[in-house]
């Protein structure tokens, strides 16, 4: 019996499932709606063949050759042509500089690497299935991005760690230099909602992927540190990725990050963020303003008599801080650190060693 495209979606949807970041039924179907908005069937099929590890167009071509009937120069055409579209991960071999590509999650991956490229379809179905992919994104305790505090909430005597601190992430960081729209942003424009904040050019990266696809604006390091600054001045949560030298940094709010957005909808966040901080105010300087509260995007601040900082809830971005006119509130160092992964494969393979051992255990 032929394979039908209804075959086609569903061995992707499983094969995707199988992945560090998982791609999870629902009983709907809303995973089988997102992976048709994003990719055609010839696509769908063409991406069960790659893996999670990177390789050569070489070594998946000699996988692919004899089901879809490819030469390598086919073969090599689809791989550009997904990687174009943002639907794959890619990377270069250290030795020969050749491609090297892999399997793309949902996110991080091929959701944010639609930017620009977003329409009625793709977000519609993105938001039917979210909630679900939500649940698997934080399954192992271990996500893709950690929270760091902004710079004004760092103290000499707080003793942060360096990964911890923004300027030393920011200073590893090497050229090229880029911004791009926040995807997240662009979704809920879509959906005709307006985020709160002026600066919605905030996702920061050194991709050379999204410069040369116009996605982002190539800038220099000094109007990068500028737009970081900014940021930190307008409430936003920095967001790297959850490694040592992360390569990225996302600036997000809690209007439409579509992590804290998700985060907030639970009773204790915190318990599935990365983070090493959290904020406590002084009873004694406070002065029930609520400016803190107001600007907390993750509701963890309450004001009666004086402001009250839910742990559970707090994700020890600082944000609430620079802004308190009566210095009542600062930011503590948890006792027991998270330290991140050295890098986004170790970062990959520790979510898989972890996804194996909840199973083990019938978690």
């Amino acid at each position: 019996m032929a394979e039908t495209d209804e075959d086609i979606y569903r061995k992707l949807q499983k094969h995707l499932d199988s992945m560090p970041i998982g791609f999870p039924a629902t009983e709907n179907g809303a995973e089988i709606r997102v992976l048709k908005a994003f990719f055609t069937p010839e696509e769908a099929k063409f991406a069960t063949f790659l893996r999670f590890f990177p390789e050569t167009a070489k070594t998946i071509w000699r996988r692919i050759k004899k089901t879809m009937d490819l030469s390598l120069e086919e073969t090599q055409a689809m791989l550009k042509s997904m990687d174009d579209k943002g639907l794959l991960l890619h990377d270069s071999d250290p030795e020969s500089g050749e491609t090297l590509y892999l399997n793309a999650p949902l996110a991080i991956g091929f959701y944010e690497f639609s930017i620009n490229n977003l329409d009625k379809k793709k977000v519609e179905a993105i938001e039917g299935y979210f909630e679900t992919f939500m649940k698997e994104f934080f399954l192992t305790g271990i996500p893709q991005m950690r929270t760091i505090p902004i710079d004004a909430a760092i103290t000499p005597d707080m003793g942060v760690m360096a990964y911890d601190e923004v300027w030393n992430i920011f200073d590893q960081m090497k050229g090229p230099f880029a911004v791009a729209p926040c995807i997240c942003v662009q979704e809920r424009e879509i959906l005709g909602r307006k985020c709160e904040h002026e600066l919605t050019e905030r996702c920061m990266t050194n991709s050379r992927w999204y410069i040369r696809h116009g996605h982002a604006r190539e800038i220099t390091k000094e109007e990068a540190r500028s737009i970081l600054k900014k940021a930190q001045e307008d409430g936003l949560v920095v967001q790297p990725g959850n490694f040592k030298r992360s390569d990225f940094f996302c600036l997000c709010c809690g209007c439409c990050c579509g992590i804290l957005t998700n985060l907030k909808k639970l009773e204790k966040p915190a318990q599935l963020v990365a983070t090493n901080h959290y904020s406590e105010v002084d009873p004694n300087n406070c002065t029930a303003c609520a400016t803190c509260m107001d600007r907390c995007p993750m509701d963890a601040i309450t004001v009666e008599d004086v402001a009250v900082v839910n742990r559970d809830r707090c994700i020890g971005c600082g944000v609430c801080i620079s802004t308190c006119p009566a210095d009542a509130i600062h930011l503590r160092r948890k006792a027991q650190l998270i330290e991140p992964p050295e890098n986004l494969m170790d970062m990959y393979k520790k979510i898989m060693t972890k996804k194996t051992e909840l199973r083990k255990s019938g978690k």
